[in-house]
C-alpha cells in the first residue's frame, strides 16, 4: 500500500465526521488547558493553579471527557499530580503510578524500553493502554512498536480504572492510563535540570513557556537522558523535544499546535532469566541480577517517535463547546537482541536471537461537543461525538540460533550467529466510533449513561506468501451508573462498564484473534470532608473473554479463554496538617482463569500479585524544603498457570529531599536541589516471572541528584 494513498484515506474520513459533527450541532468537552472554565461546567483556572501544587488532584477530565470532580465520579480514580511527579521524579510514566491503588508496573522488573502497567491485574495489553492529551497512542500491542513518552513532558496522570470503551473505543478491560502535557503558558517560566546519579546516569532538561503576544503563547520542553543499565553491557540513551504553541484569538476560541520528537538510541536492557537461578535456585546456585544474557555486539534497540497533531475549542455560548483533538504518529523500531532459552546444564544456559524492523504510522482524531441543558429539575452534561483511529505497521521479524552462555561466568563474543529466518508483514487497524454520554445531576443525585457504536477492522499479511488474515465487525458498549453525594462528604456509587479491544495478533495458524471484550460491576464509597482530604474503597467484579497471551519465542498468540477479577481497592490523600500530606493505597485482586483446561482453570494468571500496598508521607517542615518517603508492597504472584512457582512478596522503600537553595541564600534565588532514591536498602528480588523460563528482577537501589534553576 503507498503512503500517500494510506495517510490520504484516514484523513478524508477524519474531516468528513469532523463536518458531519459540526453540523449535527451538539457534543461536549470541557478542559481547562485550552479555554477558561464557565461557572456551570467545572472549576475555574484560579482553582487548576490551585491543584497544581497540590498532591490531591480535585477532579478528571480523562473518566468523562468533562471536568469533574473526584467525588462525584461513579467509578474508581487516581490523580498523580505535578506536584507528585516533581517530588517523586520517576523514571517512567509507570513508575509515577507506584502509589496507586489497581495498578501494578514491575511487570518486566528494571526494563524501561516500555510503559508496562497492569490494570486490576490485567497484563495482556499493558503496553498499549496509554491515552495522551485525549487520544490514544497508536501502540500495537503484540509488536515491538509501543509509545512512550518521558515523564518530564507530562504535566498529570489519570488512572481510571475499569472498561472505558465508551469514550474511547479499543480498551483494555483493566482500564486506562490517561496523560496530560504540559501545556504553554502567558506568563514566563523558563527552567533547566540537571541530573546525575548511579549507573552513570547523566540528564539535561529544560522548559520555556510565555506569551509572544496577546493572542500567542508557547511552549519548549527537552532533555536528553544517558545511563547504564543494571545488568552488564546494557545502557539507555534519549533525547527528547516538545515544541508548542498556542493561539488564543478570544476568550472562546482556542488552537493548540503540538509536537513530540523522541530518539531512543538505546533501549537498556529487555530479558529475563528462568525460574530457577533467579527465585529458586539452579544447581545450588543463583544467578547475579547484573547478568547480561545477550552479546554486547548483537544488542541493539533503536527507536523513533514523531507525533505532530493540534487541540481545537471553540464555545459558542456559556453552555455549548466544541472541540477536535488530532494526531499524526510515526515510529520506526530496529531491534537486534540474543536472550537465553532455558538451562542446558547446570551452569549454562541456552540461547536465541531475534532481529526486527518496524515502520508504524497512526493517526487518532476526536471530534465532539459538550452542551449543558435543564428539563425540568435535572441537570444535564452532554457530550456525544466520533473519533476515528487507524494504525498501519509495516516490517519484518526473524529468529536464530547462537551458542550458549555460563551464567555463572559469562565469557562474550565466542559465538556466531546461525539459522537465520525472517518473516515479513503487514498489521493493519481501523476503527470508527460514534458516542453519547449524558452525566445528570438532580438534586445529590449524579448519575451517568453512554453509549458508542464502534465498527472496526483488523488484519494481519505475510507478506511473503501473500496470505491475509482479518476480523471485520462492529461492536456496541455501554456505561451507567449512580452516585448519591451526602451533605457530610459521603459519596456511596454503584457502575456497570464494558470494553472492546480489537487485535491484529494471531495464532499458531495465523488467523487474527477474536476481540477482546469486557464487563464489569463496581460498587464503592468516596468520603471528602475537605478540600484537602478523599478517602475511596471500591469493589468491583470484571469478566474478560477471548484472552490471548504471546508465547515467548515465537511470534503467535496462546487462547488463553476467559478471565474473571474480583477486588477491593482502597487509596487516601489525607492532609495531616498544612506541612504533611500522607497517601496510602491497598489492593486486593483475585483473579481466576475459566478455560476448562485441567490445571489451568481456576488458577491465577502468571504476572498478577493478588495483594499491593504502598504508603508515602510528604513532610515541609520550614519553607522551601521538604521530605518525603514511602514504602512499596508487592504481594506474592505466579510463574506457571498450575499455580506452583511462586514468586514470594516483597516490600521496597523509597526516599526523596529537596532544598530551595534561594530561600536560604538569597544570591541563589531561583536555584533548587533534590535526590530521590528508589529501593532505599537495596532489595534484591524479582518482581514477577512472564512464565518459567524468564523472570524479571526489580530495580537495584538507585540514587539521583537534580539540580534545578529557574527564573
Amino acid at each position: 500500500m503507498k503512503q500517500q494513498q494510506w495517510i490520504l484515506r484516514p484523513l478524508v474520513k477524519a474531516l468528513c465526521a469532523a463536518g458531519i459533527t459540526v453540523l449535527a450541532g451538539s457534543v461536549l468537552a470541557s478542559d481547562a488547558a485550552l479555554l477558561q472554565e464557565v461557572e456551570v461546567v467545572g472549576a475555574t483556572e484560579a482553582d487548576q493553579a490551585r491543584n497544581a501544587g497540590d498532591w490531591l488532584g480535585r477532579d478528571s477530565r480523562a473518566a468523562t471527557k468533562t471536568t469533574t470532580p473526584l467525588n462525584e465520579l461513579a467509578q474508581s480514580v487516581s490523580v498523580v499530580t505535578q506536584a507528585q511527579i516533581e517530588a517523586q521524579m520517576p523514571k517512567t510514566v509507570v513508575q509515577a503510578l507506584n502509589y496507586s491503588a489497581g495498578a501494578y508496573s514491575g511487570l518486566y522488573g528494571s526494563a524501561t524500553r516500555y510503559d508496562y502497567v497492569a490494570l486490576r491485574g490485567f497484563a495482556d495489553t499493558s503496553m498499549a493502554n496509554t491515552v495522551l492529551d485525549g487520544l490514544r497512542l497508536m501502540s500495537d500491542a503484540g509488536s515491538f512498536s509501543a509509545f512512550q513518552v518521558d515523564p518530564y513532558f507530562i504535566e498529570r496522570v489519570d488512572l481510571v480504572r475499569g472498561p472505558m470503551s465508551v469514550l474511547y473505543g479499543n480498551a483494555a478491560p483493566g482500564g486506562m492510563v490517561a496523560l496530560m502535557s504540559k501545556k504553554p503558558q502567558m506568563e514566563r517560566h523558563s527552567e533547566v535540570r540537571v541530573d546525575v546519579g548511579t549507573n552513570n546516569e547523566r540528564a539535561l532538561g529544560f522548559d520555556f513557556t510565555g506569551g509572544l503576544t496577546e493572542t500567542l503563547s508557547y511552549r519548549l520542553t527537552g532533555m536528553g537522558r544517558a545511563a547504564d543499565s543494571m545488568q552488564d553491557h546494557a545502557s539507555e540513551e534519549r533525547l527528547a523535544l516538545m515544541p508548542q504553541l498556542m493561539w488564543k484569538p478570544s476568550a472562546d476560541t482556542a488552537l493548540l499546535l503540538q509536537a513530540y520528537l523522541q530518539n531512543d538510541p538505546k533501549g537498556g536492557y529487555h530479558s529475563g532469566t528462568p525460574f530457577e537461578g533467579s527465585v529458586t535456585e539452579h544447581a545450588g546456585r543463583k544467578v547475579s541480577r547484573e547478568f547480561f544474557d545477550g552479546e554486547p555486539d548483537n544488542d541493539q534497540f533503536d527507536r523513533e517517535q514523531r507525533m505532530v497533531g493540534y487541540q481545537f475549542a471553540h464555545r459558542f455560548n456559556p453552555t455549548w463547546e466544541f472541540r477536535q483533538n488530532l494526531r499524526y504518529t510515526r515510529s520506526d523500531i530496529n531491534l537486534e537482541q540474543v536472550y537465553q532459552s532455558g538451562w542446558s546444564d547446570d551452569t549454562h544456559l541456552s540461547r536465541g536471537y531475534s532481529f526486527s524492523n518496524e515502520k508504524l504510522n497512526g493517526l487518532a482524531v476526536d471530534t465532539r461537543m459538550q452542551g449543558v441543558l435543564a428539563t425540568g429539575p435535572l441537570l444535564h452534561d452532554v457530550v456525544f461525538g466520533v473519533d476515528y483511529q487507524t494504525r498501519e505497521n509495516e516490517g519484518y521479524w526473524g529468529w536464530g540460533s547462537v551458542g550458549e552462555i555460563n551464567a555463572f561466568n559469562p565469557i562474550y563474543r565466542q559465538h556466531s550467529i546461525e539459522d537465520k529466518a525472517q518473516s515479513n508483514w503487514i498489521r493493519e487497524f481501523r476503527q470508527l466510533g460514534f458516542y453519547l454520554q449524558d452525566q445528570v445531576s438532580v438534586g445529590a443525585w449524579r448519575f451517568t449513561g453512554g453509549v458508542r457504536y464502534d465498527r472496526a477492522r483488523t488484519s494481519s499479511l505475510d507478506t511473503d506468501t501473500a496470505i491475509s488474515t482479518d476480523w471485520d465487525g462492529s461492536e456496541t458498549s455501554t456505561r451507567v451508573g449512580a452516585l448519591y453525594l451526602f451533605e457530610n462528604g459521603l459519596a456511596p456509587y454503584m457502575s456497570y462498564s464494558e470494553s472492546f479491544d480489537p487485535s491484529s495478533n494471531t495464532d499458531q495458524n495465523g488467523q487474527v484473534l477474536r476481540p477482546t471484550r469486557g464487563k464489569q460491576w463496581e460498587a464503592g464509597l468516596k468520603y471528602q470532608p475537605n478540600p484537602r482530604t478523599l478517602f475511596t474503597a471500591a469493589v468491583y467484579d470484571l469478566d474478560q473473554t477471548n484472552l490471548a497471551r504471546m508465547v515467548p519465542g515465537e511470534s503467535y498468540f496462546d487462547p488463553v479463554g476467559a478471565v474473571n477479577s474480583r477486588g477491593l481497592e482502597l487509596e487516601s490523600h489525607f492532609a495531616v496538617t498544612e506541612n504533611v500530606h500522607l497517601m496510602a493505597a491497598y489492593t486486593y485482586n483475585k483473579m481466576s482463569i475459566q478455560n476448562g483446561v485441567p490445571n489451568e482453570d481456576g488458577n491465577r494468571p502468571r504476572q498478577s500479585p493478588q495483594q499491593l500496598a504502598s504508603a508515602w508521607i510528604n513532610y515541609t517542615p520550614v519553607t522551601g524544603a521538604r521530605i518525603g518517603g514511602g514504602a512499596r508492597y508487592i504481594g506474592k504472584s505466579y510463574a506457571d498457570l498450575a499455580n506452583t512457582l511462586i514468586v514470594p512478596d516483597v516490600t521496597v522503600f523509597d526516599l526523596s529531599a529537596s532544598v530551595d537553595l534561594g530561600i536560604w541564600w538569597g544570591s541563589m534565588k531561583g536555584a533548587s536541589v533534590q535526590i530521590n532514591a528508589q529501593n532505599l536498602f537495596d532489595k534484591d528480588y524479582v518482581a514477577s516471572c512472564y512464565d518459567e523460563k524468564y523472570c524479571y528482577f526489580g530495580n537495584a537501589r538507585s540514587v539521583t541528584t537534580s539540580l534545578k534553576y529557574a527564573w
